[in-house]
């Protein structure tokens, strides 16, 4: 179970293009915070709008339901004329009504919390935004131990201390630089973005654990499908629930939270605004869809590695973007950058520390990325529906998550754990034994 994968040519270009997605994803969604446009007033005004970026979020996601139903076809359309392909998509899970509906809470879920991340995100760094994100690691970790009753190690009970204090010293560096740094506001708005980004990452911790808690094992939805559905979800509850809630509650957009014809008006004055989004709604989609890959072709090793890049690539692109457009948009360094600097050499040395790859003299620890085990940062920081899906289908070529059971059967002699087809031949050469001493 514990083998590491090859990182074979594939491999690594799947990993490549979801760690570009990933930061042109999340820059391409601070610059639409950046952009200003003539509102209904007809004055130019920021655009800042929380509800329709989060819209644009899951409206990529749906694209992955014509992907999933291409695969499924193809798939029928190679079983014809062969037994053994039809024997196999006879096993697959059946995709029930019920099981779709089920997934409507963990959009819920999702749909809150992006909400609120989006609404940080207007008001901090996209570097900061993403390192403040490591909460997550924290908040699940913390409810695996008291709500879900799955104990933590002494060691990975250091390495949860150690990436809270990374979160403290990101969250303080605008306190040292004295400035917004670029965040969009002033220094109650920088602080207001922390909080919501904090309390965003608090509720996307909600989601994990509530579907490691209910739903895993019930739900084994193929992962596009997974993602399709709560795509479909939250762009519904979007424009049929939150964009009547936000024209409701009393906020900045001409006294409201988000004024939805303000932000049309908006968008049809500036066409770059409508350009971002479409690259905004095109990358979730590939980041989506690449993301699923990395997490059925590689181990957890390639997800932490994945998972520490990403706030590497997004700051020094923040940079260069800052220098290129003479600080129209990107991150400027600052006294504060320094701050957030040491904040991630320690949030990249503490999640070391929790998975065991670097070990503390006097605590006994275990390899988790090693194992692939459910408890490594990878697996804390995804949904539990995604990495624990056994049996994505033959789009994957046999793939399986590394986060996933597999059969795992001793032989005879008492040897090492063999991998699912070793261990049925194992089990078979026991039941042949049994039946030969059978009187």
């Amino acid at each position: 179970m514990g083998a590491e994968r090859p990182c074979d040519a594939t491999s690594a270009a799947v990993f490549i293009v979801g760690l570009v997605a990933g930061t042109v994803c999340i820059i391409v969604s601070k610059m639409l915070f950046e952009g200003t446009a003539i509102g209904i007033t007809g004055e130019v005004e920021s655009f800042q709008p929380p509800v329709f970026e989060s819209f644009i979020m899951f409206f990529g996601m749906i694209f992955a339901l014509p992907m999933y139903l291409g695969v499924e076809g193809f798939k029928r359309i190679q079983a014809i004329g062969s037994p053994e392909k039809k024997a196999a998509l006879a096993k697959e899970p059946e995709v029930t009504f019920k099981m779709l509906m089920s997934l409507g809470v963990p959009a819920i879920f999702d749909l809150s919390s992006v909400l609120f991340l989006m609404a940080g995100l207007m008001n901090i760094t996209a570097s900061m935004w993403m390192l403040l994100r490591g909460g997550c690691i924290v908040f699940v970790a913390l409810m695996k131990q008291f709500a879900l009753k799955s104990p933590l190690s002494p060691q990975m009970w250091l390495g949860v201390v150690i990436i809270t204090l990374a979160v403290c010293l990101v969250g303080l560096a605008p306190v040292v630089s004295g400035t917004a740094a670029g965040g969009g506001g002033d220094g109650s708005g920088m602080l207001m973005g922390i909080a919501m980004t904090l309390f965003g990452t608090f509720l996307q911790s909600l989601q994990y654990v509530y579907e490691e808690k209910v739903l895993s094992g019930d739900t084994p939805a193929p992962p596009w499908l997974l993602i399709g559905m709560e795509g479909m979800f939250g762009s519904i509850l979007s424009l049929v629930v939150v964009y009547p809630i936000a024209g409701i509650v009393p906020g900045a957009d001409h006294g409201s939270f988000e004024n939805m014809q303000n932000t049309i008006t908006k968008l049809q004055d500036n066409p770059e605004l409508v350009k971002l989004s479409a690259i905004f709604c095109a990358s979730v989609f590939v980041l989506n869809s690449f993301s699923v890959l990395v997490t059925f072709m590689l181990s957890s090793v390639w997800h932490a590695i994945l998972d520490n890049f990403r706030p590497i690539s997004i700051w020094a692109t923040q940079l260069v973007i800052y220098q290129v457009t003479d600080g129209a948009h990107g991150e400027a360094w600052t006294r504060g950058s320094y701050l957030q600097l040491a904040g991630l050499a320690v949030m990249i040395a503490g999640t070391a520390i929790y998975n065991g790859t670097i070990t503390v003299p006097g605590l006994p620890a275990t390899d988790l990325l090693d194992k692939n085990s459910k408890a490594s940062t990878p697996a804390l920081s995804r949904s539990p529906l995604l990495t624990g899906n056994a049996s994505p289908g033959s789009e994957f070529k046999g793939y399986h998550s590394p986060y996933a059971k597999r059969l795992e059967l001793p032989i005879s002699d008492g040897s090492e754990p063999l991998g699912r087809n070793e261990g049925e031949k194992g089990l078979r050469q026991k039941l042949m034994v049994k039946a030969a001493e059978a009187p």
